[in-house]
């Protein structure tokens, strides 16, 4: 028996019933799609293999680690969870959290403003703008160790430039001690990363800047906006995704800050500018041979938790901005 399907006659259908034909098309289509995806699985192995090998696998090594008494040359000794009931009987560790998340706040604080700022005059056309892009970058790729030397004869208590110069405008009567002061030495520390990142940033948000449509702009121009309005109200709603990109950076990259401190104030003076990240250094590598890598390897856990903590809190609140 058979039916009509249209003009074409199926044999084995009866009357009234509907059935599915597999057809060889079908077939190839679905055997596509799974090539596509062992395609894209392949591609993207050597990322995945990278991020277990140097991501993944170390974190849980050191995890193991903080379970035991360990000085990296003999054997690791188990003591169960005295590392961590110590680290949070650990004063100086807590200050160098609060530290650590004091720079969190105030260098995007000020390096965000600064890098839009020099975005937008930059981003108008006048003569030698590129000179200024690429003098303002330059501290992007210089090293670390040589941009804390021209710092610290800059904030040098008897013959640095800054007292100088505050001096003669009459600001201060006596040289500040930039680096003898707990308080004052943050201020360097902020300068500092300022004027060594703000470079980068600012390109990112030329970048953004350059993306508007400039009938946009004509718009807002024609409907009688000002250069402030404009600003306010089309650029910076505009770049909404590219300052949510920017901060999230800048955040990071404060909380696991180490190369300036160390180079600038070594933590000092005391540990008043000693962060995390100079805390797990110091009991890691400073005290190698000494019984404290099982402590260090701690103090990295848990160092890990609040920063992914803090990352978490931050992707909650963005995500509630955007809605």
């Amino acid at each position: 028996m058979g039916t009509f399907c249209g003009s074409s006659f199926v044999p084995g259908f009866k009357n009234g019933e509907v059935k599915t034909v597999k057809t060889a098309g079908s077939k190839k289509g679905f055997l596509t799609r799974i090539g596509k995806f062992k395609q894209q699985y392949l591609m993207m192995s050597p990322t995945i293999l990278m991020v277990i090998l140097f991501g993944i696998y170390p974190l849980l090594y050191v995890l193991y680690y903080s379970f035991f008494k360990y000085d990296g040359f003999s054997p690791a000794i188990f003591v169960g969870f005295r590392n961590y009931i110590r680290l949070f009987q650990d004063e100086t560790y807590w200050n160098s959290v609060i530290n650590t998340i004091q720079m969190g706040v105030a260098i995007p604080l000020v390096q965000i403003p600064c890098s839009l700022l020099l975005a937008v005059l930059l981003n108008r056309k006048f003569k030698g703008q590129s000179l200024a892009r690429a003098i303002i970058f330059v501290p992007n790729i210089t090293s670390t160790a040589i941009m804390a030397i021209v710092f610290y004869f800059m904030f040098a208590s008897y013959n640095g430039i800054v007292n100088g110069v505050l001096i003669k405008l009459g600001l201060i009567d006596t040289a500040i001690e930039w680096f003898g002061n707990g308080m004052m030495a943050k201020i360097v520390i902020v300068l500092f990363c300022t004027w060594s990142g703000v470079g980068f940033y600012m390109v990112l948000f030329l970048s953004a800047l350059q993306s508007i449509p400039s009938d946009v702009y004509e718009s807002a121009k024609v409907d009688g906006a000002n250069s402030v309005q404009t600003f306010f109200k089309i650029t910076i709603p505009m770049m909404g995704s590219m300052f949510q990109t920017i901060t999230a950076l800048c955040i990071m990259n404060a909380l696991k800050l180490f190369d300036s401190v160390k180079a600038l104030t070594n933590g000092g003076p005391g540990n008043s500018t000693e962060v995390m990240t100079m805390y797990i250094y110091r009991y890691f590598f400073e005290t190698m041979g000494t019984s404290q890598q099982g402590y260090a390897s701690a103090i990295s856990i848990l160092s890990t938790v609040l920063v992914m903590f803090i990352t978490l809190v931050y992707i909650r609140a963005t995500r509630k901005m955007n809605y």
